[in-house]
């Protein structure tokens, strides 16, 4: 190996949450989430989770605001007490605050 960095866009770690949306459009599962790019994202979770091919998040942040994305699931790995997911955003946009909100 080379050691240089074979993503597509650099990351930077975050300690935030990450929501997973169901195909109802409800929020599944709330996750921790562990760092962020503008082409993915990794996060874990104490309780495995069936992700579906494709499906829907959203990740809240102080500098950011909020942030939606159609995504995928790019890799998963077990730990002892958790699984650790890598997923890719297939459409990344920024959600405009709800009127009245500052």
């Amino acid at each position: 190996m080379d050691g240089k960095e074979k993503r597509r866009a650099p990351r930077s770690k975050h300690d935030s949450v990450i929501e997973i949306f169901n195909v109802e459009g409800k929020v599944a599962c709330e996750c921790r989430l562990i760092d962020f790019s503008q082409a993915g994202a990794s996060f874990f979770s104490g309780v495995p989770i069936v992700m579906p091919d494709r499906f829907r998040v959203r990740l809240r942040f102080l500098d950011k605001g909020v942030l939606e994305a159609e995504a995928r699931v790019a890799w998963t790995r077990r730990q002892k007490n958790a699984t650790r997911y890598g997923i890719v955003f297939d459409s990344l946009k920024q959600i405009p605050p709800a009127d009245g909100a500052e």
